[in-house]
């Protein structure tokens, strides 16, 4: 489940942790009362826990832009790939942020490129070929006929759809599998924008595989260029001017002491606007 927000929605200022804390207490008694009515209070007290994570991996999102926002340098969240990981509560954060400039944007790759993109992810000959058609016609918007209706021809051609909104989106694609796209997902983003350029320094091997057009199935190969690409410093991946500006991606995992576990992703962008410091852009 997972909704895009507009500008007219996206979220203003810092969020602070006691407000997320309290939101998990007000459903705590919210849920206690339902138990009381209905004295079912197995399934209510694991709906509890439910919320409890959930709040928590809220929290967790905000402490991350908190991070990356931090007017101290020193302090400031750098995008070096290191996980963070800490206690709210009774319960156990692993924060990840990524540059989503460190991905291949899905609009706008050629063939070429979309053929390099499958293929690193695993795909082999017919079912590569068919896949970088399938990618080309997805996004080749119909226009509406005013000659009646459809043609058997017509009807028969593939469906089209438009400009990939999500990455999500590619499953639809005949030839895809889940396998396949969970290679993928984390190379490529709909969320490029035009606050620069590509990022090798932040990028996956398959993404760079992508922008550069070297399909490849060589691991060897992959991660060569992975390696390359890695070489700035964390002082600059951590300067405020590389931060402003940027679609990041905040991936929140909360887990119980019981093994319980949720997730959260969001996407969001660091404006240096006091009045506004943030927007969510996406959320799942």
């Amino acid at each position: 489940m997972f909704r895009r927000a507009t500008r007219a929605t996206r979220e203003d200022g810092y969020a602070l942790v006691a407000a997320v804390t309290a939101v998990a207490a007000f459903a705590y008694v919210a849920f206690q009362a339902l138990a009381a009515g209905q004295g079912s209070v197995a399934i209510v007290a694991a709906r509890i826990e439910q919320a409890k994570l959930a709040a928590a991996a809220d929290g967790g999102v905000y402490l991350a832009i908190q991070g990356l926002a931090d007017s101290d340098r020193a302090s400031r969240w750098s995008l070096a790939g290191r996980a963070h990981s800490m206690d709210f509560g009774d319960t156990r954060l692993t924060i990840e942020v990524v540059d989503e400039r460190g991905k291949a944007p899905l609009v706008g790759l050629n063939d070429e490129q979309a053929r390099a993109l499958f293929q690193g992810a695993g795909a082999t000959g017919e079912r590569l070929d068919a896949l970088v058609s399938e990618f080309r016609e997805w996004q080749t918007q119909d226009t509406v006929s005013d000659q009646g209706p459809p043609t058997a021809e017509a009807l028969a051609a593939p469906i089209r759809h438009g400009p990939f909104a999500t990455v999500g989106e590619l499953a639809g694609l005949k030839d895809m599998d889940p396998t396949l796209l969970a290679q993928i997902a984390p190379a490529v983003t709909t969320f490029f924008e035009e606050s620069g350029p590509f990022e090798p320094s932040h990028a996956t091997p398959l993404a760079i595989a992508t922008m550069t057009a070297q399909g490849t199935d060589s691991p060897e190969a992959l991660a060569n260029l992975g390696e390359i690409a890695r070489q700035t410093p964390d002082e600059e991946i951590a300067g405020e001017e590389t931060l402003i500006g940027r679609t990041l991606t905040v991936q929140v995992e909360a887990q119980a002491r019981d093994g319980a576990h949720t997730h959260r992703m969001a996407i969001i962008e660091l404006t240096g606007d006091k009045a506004r410091p943030y927007w969510i852009r996406y959320v799942e």
